[in-house]
């Protein structure tokens, strides 16, 4: 299946949103679980996949950074997503518990990619081909969203999470707090902290676009 550039990170921003319900019949993908009571999991599953894939797959590349490994991620959450669909409890919106499956696989891959790269030896290094830069990085784009995305990059895995929640997907800090298990107030005060972080980052890079 053919996968949107994930340089469209970030381009969508709460603001320019409004708050959704966190669950119930405002549940934007109630149709969705119309099919799945009548038993047409499959069915359902198209249509969370054309509804919500493409923005799946931008939540996993930018966390991930690599093209290949967010489309394994992406399939995954899409077969957990089609195996736990029919015992779905509806405490939180359809759209929620997806990328709720997705944050839990993205970290999982993160953390065994941190695994098998601590496993490479100082005299195997010399013999790995360089790969050169990945579609993501070779694809121009804007100067704000380079600078952005190398900033985001800096935070660890969680708050890069956060981050990309928020400022990419548009998720109220409720809807983070199902997604992550966590508090929204926990939430907000971590992004808070974060965004004077960010901010210098950014008029950094952005004054010295070389900037590492």
């Amino acid at each position: 299946m053919d996968q949107p550039d994930c340089i469209d990170a970030f381009d969508r921003s709460p603001t320019n949103r409004p708050d959704r319900a966190a669950a119930g019949p405002a549940d934007a993908d109630a149709d969705v679980l119309l099919l799945v009571d009548r038993g047409d999991t499959q069915r359902a599953l198209h249509r969370l996949m054309d509804r919500h894939g493409a923005a799946v797959y931008r939540f996993c590349c930018e966390g991930l950074r690599d093209p290949r490994l967010a489309d394994d991620v992406h399939q995954q959450v899409f077969l957990e997503a089609f195996r736990d669909l029919a015992t779905f409890g509806r405490r939180s919106t359809v759209r929620c518990w997806l990328f709720g499956i997705a944050r839990h696989r993205l970290l999982d891959a993160a953390k065994r990619r941190r695994r098998a790269r601590a496993r490479i030896s100082e005299s195997d290094l010399g013999a790995i081909p360089d790969a050169g830069p990945s579609p993501c990085d070779a694809l121009e784009h804007a100067q704000l969203h380079a600078a952005l995305v190398a900033c985001v990059r800096e935070f660890d895995n969680e708050l890069q999470t956060a981050l990309l929640l928020r400022y990419q997907q548009g998720f109220t800090f409720e809807e983070m707090a199902a997604i992550c298990g966590e508090k929204p107030g926990t939430l907000q005060a971590r992004v808070a902290r974060a965004l004077p972080v960010l901010r210098t980052c950014l008029e950094v890079r952005l004054r010295h676009p070389q900037s590492r």
